[in-house]
């Protein structure tokens, strides 16, 4: 595992190869100012290649050899970087000639480069960690099944709080995420359940686990999920809905592992118990709610 052979090194600018039967010379270790980096060794003729907000590319002459390297600078994503190094590894160990080994490096990174933007973000609260993961795991396993994962991806409003989590030309589906065990739903405004035609209302339960538990993970989910988008651009939609919701892959977030208890999906149409802004005095401005999910049992989707 690549992250146990950083743990080896303890000295900067200390550097050893990957695999000697790999094809190319890739190299793992601490750079001059002992951050992690990954570098690749060969001649080649190099183009300009920019850094991102935690990645630091540089790239070197000698005379037996050029050099790109891709370094660290935050440590708190210490997990994307190893699964970088892991991609570039994979991904370059089928090549038929080495002569294609630095543009294959280059293009990877640049695949990956959004991801790896200034890592100094406020972390997301609990809740809010449980609530993308409702909605990601409402995309990728659900709505793209029905739709597609173009078309799923299109209808995803993230933060655009005027508008339903997911709005397809037929139907809208709030998605709310609670702990198991929890009673009600909480509505977070007047606007989130009113529409002219008929919705869903979507609620996951997760059951919190234990650290050493294999189960769903904020960071894993985020990154299997865009690699699902064979399209680039559609990939860095994606990354780019996940990051307006304020998440930024950081370490912290392995810790929180959660298992899916259940998805329950209610029919919001006549009859639904909703506030909506036609049903309350023009002097309240906003408003919350929460409903008994015991009560709204007849509004149930079976299928």
């Amino acid at each position: 595992m690549i992250a146990k052979r950083f743990d080896e090194f303890t000295q900067p600018n200390k550097f050893s190869r990957v695999d000697s039967e790999h094809i190319l010379e890739l190299y793992i270790g601490l750079d001059e100012k002992g951050r992690k980096a990954i570098e690749l060794r060969d001649k080649f003729s190099y183009k300009k290649v920019l850094s991102s907000g935690a990645i630091e590319v540089n790239q070197y002459k000698k005379a037996e050899y050029n050099t790109i390297r891709f370094s660290l600078t935050n440590n708190d994503i210490s997990g994307l970087f190893y699964k970088f190094c892991d991609d570039l590894i994979d991904q370059t160990s089928m090549l038929k000639e080495k002569t294609d080994g630095y543009q294959t490096i280059v293009n990877r990174y640049y695949q990956w480069k959004k991801l790896f933007t200034s890592g100094k973000n406020t972390l997301l609260t609990e809740p809010e960690i449980m609530g993308l993961i409702g909605e990601i795991l409402f995309l990728k396993n659900y709505l793209s099944q029905k739709v597609g994962l173009s078309e799923a991806l299109s209808s995803w409003s993230g933060q655009e709080l005027t508008h339903k989590d997911f709005s397809l030309q037929e139907r809208w589906y709030e998605v709310k995420t609670i702990s198991a065990g929890k009673a009600d739903v909480k509505i977070s405004s007047l606007e989130q359940l009113d529409a002219e035609n008929d919705g869903e209302l979507v609620v996951f339960s997760l059951e919190k686990m234990s650290e050493a538990y294999d189960g769903i993970r904020l960071n894993d989910l985020v990154l299997n999920t865009a690699n699902l988008f064979t399209i680039q651009s559609e990939k860095e939609l994606f990354l780019s809905k996940v990051a307006i919701q304020g998440y930024m892959y950081n370490n912290h977030y392995d810790s929180y592992v959660y298992e899916v208890n259940a998805m329950n999906r209610y029919l919001v149409s006549d009859g639904f118990p909703v506030l909506t802004r036609d049903k309350v005095p023009n002097e309240i401005i906003k408003a919350s709610y929460s409903i008994d999910l015991a009560l709204i049992k007849k509004y149930l989707i079976k299928e």
